[in-house]
């Protein structure tokens, strides 16, 4: 399976199907099309592996229709579909049919075939509302796209340079989803994610010129949106990369069908396809050293809560339909745990001979320690201790205790607020 996100549609959908209600609470409607496949095919690797398909094809759909749309007697009906398709269809599937509404929204607002001005702006403003429906950042990334493109270009230096200073007014510290990162470079932390395939699209995006006349000015507001993406203004990983892969595609409903296009996204498949082959893991989690590991921590009587890195959590409670957080276990989690049970950690790339060489006072810190290939299942208690002994020595092995690979970090506010509001 692609995708780091793909297990917990089915995880939403299963909950969907079992007990009417999602696991998480989530306003988007695309889990109920998963329970649907489900309920008509049944539960399954497989069948996610369908909802995929059937995301990248909507999203084709999506686009073509709009360039169809966008049509003008002059220009040659020919779009070639861009890798970042496929990218969306199997990484971030949720977003994807939203873009697709989304595409919908655009091409009717500047749509060329309908003379009614009025038709247009109120289908334009119904496929915004199913938009944000689908995924609420996708509908206010296209009313901020609509508002940047009704303010003279005049503007463009001042909002750049005011992109520029927000960083600095902003604490990069905080339990909220809009954080900003300055750590990270956003152009450089895109290629650590994805590969040069997505430099290449965005240097398209930016510096390519190849619309026509008419459509000129929407090209350049998001040419300029795609420039702005260059300033760390959200938290990367979570937000801005979500939103840079978005620009970009939105940016091919503008560009004319010609020889030229058609090798620049050819070269933009094969360097996609190349990180894909060579790096397949930015793509995916190692799913296939899972299943023991998996199984054997569904079957410890006493194991109330797993605490393990995201992609294991999703993948384990798809198949063994156990509760697993990728958090650091609070006071919530904790009360809703059953009866005399015990919190289990599941540690991922720490070798067993370090957990069993760890000592404090010639006591050995953990009492539980059982190897389970890649990952080693110790209870959680004691890898707080454990955590608390690397950060007295400086050890070199706090940096992977305290990574993505090991949660640490108490559950967002933003994550709290959805399962107590659903918002």
């Amino acid at each position: 399976m692609f995708g780091k996100d793909i297990y917990w549609y089915g995880v939403q959908a299963i909950s969907l199907l079992e007990t009417g209600e999602l696991h998480s609470p989530d306003r988007s409607p695309v889990f109920r099309i998963v329970a649907f496949l489900f309920s008509l095919m049944g539960v399954s690797e497989d069948n996610l592996f369908y909802f995929q398909l059937v995301t990248v094809v909507w999203l084709l759909f999506c686009l073509f229709l709009s360039r169809f749309l966008l049509k003008t007697p002059i220009d040659k009906w020919n779009v070639f579909p861009s890798a970042l398709v496929f990218v969306l269809g199997f990484l971030y599937p949720k977003q994807a049919w939203a873009l697709g509404f989304l595409f919908l929204s655009i091409a009717l607002y500047f749509s060329k075939l309908i003379s009614r001005p009025l038709v247009r702006w109120i289908g334009s403003g119904i496929f915004l509302v199913f938009a944000t429906w689908f995924h609420t950042m996708v509908g206010v990334l296209g009313l901020g796209v609509w508002i940047l493109f009704h303010l003279p270009r005049k503007y463009d230096m001042i909002l750049f340079l005011s992109a520029l200073v927000l960083p600095l007014l902003v604490k990069s510290e905080t339990n909220e989803r809009l954080v900003v990162d300055t750590k990270t470079f956003p152009i450089f932390a895109a290629y650590g994610m994805v590969g040069f395939g997505i430099l290449w699209d965005w240097m398209r995006l930016v510096f390519g010129k190849n619309s026509l006349l008419s459509y000129e000015p929407i090209e350049k507001t998001i040419s300029f949106l795609g420039l702005l993406l260059v300033v760390p203004i959200f938290h990367f990983a979570d937000i801005q990369f979500r939103i840079l892969i978005s620009i970009l595609l939105i940016g091919s409903l503008f560009t004319l069908g010609n020889r030229k296009e058609g090798f620049i996204t050819l070269m933009s498949f094969v360097l996609w396809v190349t990180t894909l082959v060579q790096s397949p893991h930015q793509f995916r989690y190692p799913y296939e050293l899972m299943w023991n590991p998996g199984e054997k921590a569904a079957s410890i009587p006493d194991n109330g809560l797993l605490v393990a890195h995201h992609g294991f959590c999703e993948y384990y409670h798809f198949h063994f339909r156990r509760d697993c957080m990728s958090w650091e276990p609070d006071e919530k989690a904790i009360r809703e745990m059953p009866f005399q049970t015990k919190i289990y950690r599941l540690v991922y790339g720490i070798r067993m001979e370090n957990l069993r060489a760890s000592k404090e006072n010639g006591l050995d810190i953990f009492s539980y320690i059982e190897p389970l290939g890649e990952y080693q299942m110790v209870l959680e208690d004691e890898w707080n201790h454990y955590i608390h002994w690397l950060e007295k020595r400086n050890s070199k092995l706090l940096s992977v205790a305290k990574s993505w690979k090991n949660p640490y970090r108490k559950r967002p506010s933003f994550i709290q607020r959805k399962q107590n509001y659903g918002i």
